[in-house]
C-alpha cells in the first residue's frame, strides 16, 4: 500500500466516523418530531431565525428579539427532556470535538488523522506486533559486557540523530552485524518506530520473506507481476531482516537483491539489514555489486554488533 492509498484509507475511515455520528443525531431528531410539542417549538425556532437573518442583513438584531430566541431554545430544550431525549444528542458527537472529523484544520492535518495514520503504517510495517519497541524503552545495561554497552549507545546515539534530519543527511543502507540476540533487530525497531510516528512508510520484511518475492516476481506473468517488487521498492524505508539466512535461488536472489538495492539507492530510500554475516561473508554469499552498495562508505553505515545474546541475561 502507497501513501496515497493510505492516506484514502484514513480519510474514509475518518469519513465513516463521521456519518455514522450524523445518523445518530438524525434519528433522534426524528424521534424527538414524533412529539407535537418539539415539532411546534421547532418551528417557532426556525422562524424566529429566518427574522434574524433578515434584521442582520438590514442594520442589526434588536436585544430583546435574542433574548426572545434564547428562551425558545430554553423551552425546546426543556420539551427535549421530558420526552427523555438529551439536547446534545440532536447534535452529531464526533469522535474528534477538534476537527469534527473531517481529518484538517485550517488544512492542517488533525491530530486524529495523524493518529489513525500512524496505526495503518505500524499495521502495514509488517513488523508482526501491534506495538514496536522505542528509544524510550532502550537501556544499553541488558548487556553485561561494558564493550557491547558501549556499542549500543553508540548506535542509539547515531540513531536518533538520523530521526531529527531524516530524510535528509542520512545513509541509503544501514547495515547491521552481529550474532543472534546482540540486539541488531531491537534498536532497528526502535529508529523504525521513530520514522512510523514521523509519518514516513516503514516496511518489515525477513530475508526469507523477500527471497519468496523476488520468485514470485521472476515467476508471474501477469498484471500483479510488479506489485511484488513494487512492494519492496515503494516504502521510505525498508528493513531487511536476517539477510544470509534465505536460500540463494539461480537466478533470483543475487540479481534481484543488486535491482532492489540499486533501485532505492537511486530514489534515495533508506535500507536497513540486520544479518548474522560479517562484510567478508557479505561478499563470499553474494557478489562485489551488493557488498558495495551495503558496505560503501560513502552510501552506507555499517556497524557490527559483539556480545552475548542479550535473551540470555537473567537480569534482563
Amino acid at each position: 500500500m502507497n501513501r496515497q492509498q493510505i492516506l484514502q484509507l484514513c480519510m474514509q475511515e475518518l469519513s465513516n466516523r463521521r456519518t455514522q455520528a450524523q445518523t445518530v443525531a438524525y434519528k433522534n431528531l426524528m424521534k424527538a418530531r414524533k412529539h407535537p410539542e418539539f415539532l411546534e417549538i421547532e418551528k417557532k425556532e426556525r422562524q424566529l431565525i429566518f427574522e434574524i437573518g433578515k434584521m442582520s442583513a438590514f442594520g442589526g438584531v434588536p436585544i430583546e428579539i435574542q433574548m426572545k430566541l434564547d428562551d425558545i431554545r430554553e423551552e425546546k430544550n426543556e420539551i427535549l427532556k421530558k420526552i427523555g431525549i438529551h439536547p446534545d444528542k440532536l447534535k452529531p458527537s464526533y469522535h474528534c470535538p477538534h476537527c469534527s472529523d473531517i481529518g484538517y484544520i485550517d488544512k492542517v492535518q488533525c491530530t486524529c488523522l495523524k493518529k489513525i495514520i500512524n496505526n495503518i503504517l505500524m499495521k502495514e510495517s509488517g513488523v508482526g506486533k501491534e506495538i514496536l519497541t522505542d528509544f524510550k524503552d532502550f537501556d544499553e545495561n541488558v548487556a553485561t559486557e561494558q564493550s557491547h554497552k558501549e556499542t549500543l549507545l553508540k548506535l542509539k546515539k547515531k540513531f536518533e540523530t538520523y530521526l531529527d534530519s531524516f530524510p535528509y543527511n542520512t545513509p541509503k543502507f544501514i547495515l547491521l552485524s552481529g550474532k543472534t540476540g546482540v540486539g541488531k533487530t531491537f534498536i532497528t525497531e526502535c529508529l523504525a518506530k521513530g520514522l512510523i510516528d514521523r509519518g514516513f512508510l516503514v516496511s518489515f520484511v525477513s530475508a526469507f520473506g523477500m527471497n519468496n518475492m523476488f520468485l514470485s516476481y521472476h515467476t508471474c506473468f501477469d498484471d500483479q507481476k510488479q506489485n511484488y517488487m513494487s512492494a519492496l521498492i515503494d516504502p521510505d524505508v525498508l528493513v531487511i531482516d536476517d539477510l544470509g539466512t534465505e536460500p540463494n535461488l539461480k537466478n533470483v536472489t543475487i540479481p534481484y537483491l543488486h535491482v532492489l538495492l540499486s533501485e532505492r539507492s537511486r530514489l534515495n530510500k533508506l535500507t536497513i539489514v540486520t544479518t548474522n554475516l560479517d562484510a567478508q561473508e557479505i561478499l563470499t554469499k553474494y557478489n562485489e555489486r551488493i557488498f558495495s552498495r551495503l558496505c560503501n562508505k560513502k552510501e552506507s553505515f555499517r556497524a557490527q554488533i559483539v556480545g552475548t545474546d542479550l535473551r540470555l541475561n537473567p537480569n534482563k
